[in-house]
């Protein structure tokens, strides 16, 4: 049984071009698109049988279809590179980046579901903020957090639909889950998302009632969450697949953590070492004596010379942040001599005879 002329349906010439047949062919998708003519039965046909004989003229170019192979059943079988036409109607999708874009043809993913074609997308990613103890960002930690997303419904595995319900390809988007009309006017702009079916590309007749057809359901999830040691204020973590499950079988997106880290009293920063201003009274600087430095762990002791000077500073070596397994960065002290702003009577009286004694020494020298 003879079909019609594949010229005939685009209504060119057997010698017309290649941008002769699509220009003929946006002509007709942009008059009988499903997005223009909601509910016309015949001209949602007529778009089909189009595409169907755009795709042919155009995958082997129209010098190479002979008259015998024009229409004819021997051309709808798949011989000489043709397709089925019901397989042409679930390949629309691939052949239409090729017609209106500049960019290389791709493959899409797609779940097969009862026959129907539905697309994949992935999950949105999250954020979410994490603050930290000074001490406990240095050293590393494990910090548990709560995240509320959206997980794949399990009445239904994330399809939207009862169990064994049917399903439908969209009309208006014929599966491919975006509005075609931007790129039937030559825009450049993105995109948009059938709003009939959400994007899925296919029509659920059956909604489930766990998930009310979305796929998704809202859940709290706690998760474990390993902190580096000397991780900074700014810097984020990915946890990849922990964030919005994605929709019709799409992976998960991610997970970004932003991590804050709080101020330490004493300890600052400074790459992988430490610094730290510890204040000293003058006797002890003069003498010499033991004072306690704060650390990221227990205080330790430090033994100061006799006649140790202001801002004079010192070195603990491996008392820093952590650099590899077997190195960490430095302390380093500065002191700072403190000088007393009130005296007893007994501690002026000394300090007077320890003047007179300098003084004295002073004379003596001279």
């Amino acid at each position: 049984m003879r079909q019609k002329d594949y010229y005939q349906i685009l209504g060119v010439s057997r010698n017309a071009t290649l941008d002769e047949i699509k220009k003929a062919y946006r002509k007709i998708a942009m008059q009988c698109h499903p997005d223009k003519s909601r509910g016309d039965k015949q001209a949602e046909e007529r778009f089909k049988e189009a595409t169907i004989a755009y795709q042919a003229l155009i995958e082997l170019g129209p010098q190479h279809i002979s008259d015998e192979s024009l229409g004819s059943d021997r051309a709808t079988s798949g011989n000489g590179g043709f397709r089925r036409s019901g397989d042409g109607d679930s390949k629309i999708n691939d052949f239409f980046d090729g017609l209106f874009r500049s960019r290389p043809q791709t493959k899409r993913k797609t779940k097969t579901r009862r026959t129907v074609k539905a697309k994949e997308r992935r999950g949105s990613n999250l954020r979410t903020d994490l603050t930290l103890p000074f001490t406990e960002a240095m050293l590393g930690t494990e910090r548990s957090i709560r995240v509320h997303r959206n997980e794949e419904c399990e009445s239904c595995d994330g399809t939207g639909a009862q169990r064994g319900s049917p399903e439908s390809t969209c009309p208006s988007c014929m599966g491919n889950g975006e509005l075609l009309d931007q790129l039937l006017r030559d825009s450049t702009k993105e995109n948009k998302l059938c709003e009939r079916c959400r994007g899925t590309g296919v029509l659920i007749h059956h909604p489930c009632r766990g998930c009310r057809g979305t796929g998704v359901v809202r859940k709290d999830r706690s998760l474990l969450v390993k902190m580096p040691p000397g991780i900074e204020t700014g810097k984020s973590l990915r946890l990849p697949g922990q964030g919005e499950c994605g929709s019709r079988g799409g992976p998960y997106g991610d997970l970004f953590v932003d991590v804050v880290v709080k101020s330490h009293p004493v300890l600052q920063r400074d790459g992988y070492d430490l610094r730290c201003q510890v204040p000293v009274g003058f006797a002890t600087a003069t003498l010499g004596g033991e004072i306690h430095i704060p650390t990221l762990t227990d205080p330790i002791v430090l033994n100061l010379p006799r006649g140790t000077q202001p801002n004079q500073t010192f070195r603990l070596t491996g008392q820093g942040i952590k650099k590899s397994e077997s190195e960490n960065g430095d302390l380093i002290v500065t002191v700072v001599i403190e000088i007393p702003k009130a005296l007893t009577k007994k501690q002026e009286r000394l300090l007077k005879r320890y003047l007179e004694l300098e003084n004295g020494k002073s004379s003596e020298k001279s």
